[in-house]
């Protein structure tokens, strides 16, 4: 069996679970608040929105998804995506496939990253129809007249795509170590909050759960460097926990 087939195989157990749906949900919660306070209180975002109204409506819509919202996301979505086999006991039936432990391992692995981009991608689009939809509800907004900085938009999702790929690598080992699901999210979740709490901290671009706002931080204080220190750091602890998961799930003696 190739990895595509594999691939194809995770996509369809995906597909079918509550991951699908977390994604759709996630990608829309943010843009639908925006929606309900733009149309309702618009005496007080029409004049703040009124010079360069797209680029603060996504500055602001990032910066929700970056502080809590997308690590929170991504540490859900690898417990889930792992939790398909542990949740039916089909680990063994799984590893008696013909599959080599590597299709396996990058089979939901690369799935996990498909769905992020799949939130990543309707985020963005979304956040565009709630602009629209605003305009077309009340006039007195000034999205209609002003064009989207596409470059600026595709930086950020880039950019913060990096930086989420330390987080993805370590909630991936965490998911498939423990078969309880409330350790690897309990885990995720006490060093997300322990990174907002320190954010401050010199030290801070050493912890991958603040790398998604210090991204936008970075990108707010438009500084040029294709990539900052601590999206550097990201890739780098993506490689190393990404080995220490494949390592740990190939010579474990009892997987699943």
């Amino acid at each position: 069996m190739s990895l595509a087939i594999s691939i194809r195989s995770e996509a369809i157990k995906a597909k079918r679970s509550s991951a699908f749906w977390l994604s759709l949900l996630g990608a829309a919660f943010i843009p639908f608040i925006f929606l309900l306070t733009y149309t309702f209180k618009p005496e007080h975002f029409m004049p703040a929105l009124k010079s360069d109204p797209w680029r603060i409506h996504f500055i602001q819509g990032w910066k929700v998804l970056s502080a809590f919202l997308l690590p929170m996301f991504i540490i859900l979505m690898c417990s889930l995506i792992t939790q398909i086999e542990y949740k039916n006991n089909c680990w063994k039936q799984v590893f008696s496939s013909p599959q080599t432990i590597a299709e396996v391992f990058f089979a939901k692995f690369l799935t996990i990253h498909f769905m992020i981009l799949f939130c990543f991608l309707l985020f963005n689009l979304f956040m565009i129809l709630s602009a629209v939809a605003t305009n077309t509800l009340k006039s007195g907004y000034s999205f209609f007249s002003h064009s989207i900085d596409w470059v600026t938009l595709s930086r950020m999702t880039f950019k913060t795509y990096i930086s989420i790929l330390g987080i993805s690598a370590m909630q991936y080992w965490l998911s498939l170590r423990f078969k309880n699901f409330i350790v690897p999210i309990g885990i995720g979740l006490g060093l997300l909050i322990t990174s907002l709490v320190i954010l401050n901290w010199e030290h801070i671009y050493k912890i991958p759960y603040a790398y998604p706002l210090l991204t936008f931080q970075s990108i707010s204080a438009k500084k040029p460097y294709l990539l900052e220190n601590h999206e550097w750091n990201s890739i780098g602890y993506f490689i190393f926990f990404t080995i220490l998961a494949f390592a740990d799930m190939k010579y474990r003696k009892e997987r699943g």
